[in-house]
């Protein structure tokens, strides 16, 4: 009579304890670098938002420029319409969190590639300081495409945000598989 061979309790356990492993990393790979760079992209919704606010609350001209050298965004109250901080003025910032300005392959206007496009753009005469400008009634000069992504930097976690200028509408887009997607959060 022949034994048949079979594997042991530890063995399986083993194997099983690998493949978990294995799984909870890719997983947690996966999923953390898409809600960090979703999260961001909400916060800079609710930057546009707030600042849009305030101009109408306030009737002045505000400033939202995207610094991409130092991956943050400030927002100024522009009583004298000059685009620079004044004496009076109340300047504030936002820091992203895990993520980076992005200049993509394919933009989503057809526009040059950078990493904020559309006839909305203000120049600030720094390229990796542009602007957007929110009147007191809460319009821009023109549609802003904004782009973003993790600091890995990963194709399936590039993100944009759309603002239409006439009403400071947003969009949120996201890049799979070669070619950006509208999303709804």
């Amino acid at each position: 009579m022949t034994r048949r061979r079979a594997f042991t309790l530890i063995e399986i356990l083993m194997v099983m304890t690998l493949i978990g492993l294995l799984a909870g990393w890719a997983v947690s790979r996966f999923t953390a670098s898409s809600y960090k760079v979703d999260s961001n992209i909400r916060l800079l919704q609710n930057v546009i938002i707030g600042a849009q606010q305030t101009a109408i609350t306030r009737n002045v001209n505000v400033q939202v420029m995207f610094d991409a050298s130092e991956d943050r965004v400030r927002v100024l109250l522009d009583t004298d319409n000059d685009g620079a901080v004044s004496t009076g003025e109340t300047v504030t910032y936002r820091a992203l969190d895990g993520a980076q300005f992005l200049t993509p392959t394919t933009t989503i206007d057809g526009a040059a590639e950078f990493y904020l496009t559309g006839p909305g753009v203000v120049e600030t005469g720094n390229p990796l300081r542009r602007a957007i400008r929110i009147a007191p009634n809460g319009s821009l000069s023109g549609d802003v495409v904004l782009y973003i992504t993790t600091t890995a930097d990963r194709p399936n976690d590039q993100r944009a945000l759309a603002i239409t200028g006439a009403t400071a509408r947003t969009s949120f887009w996201s890049h799979n598989t070669g070619a950006w997607r509208r999303r709804d959060y």
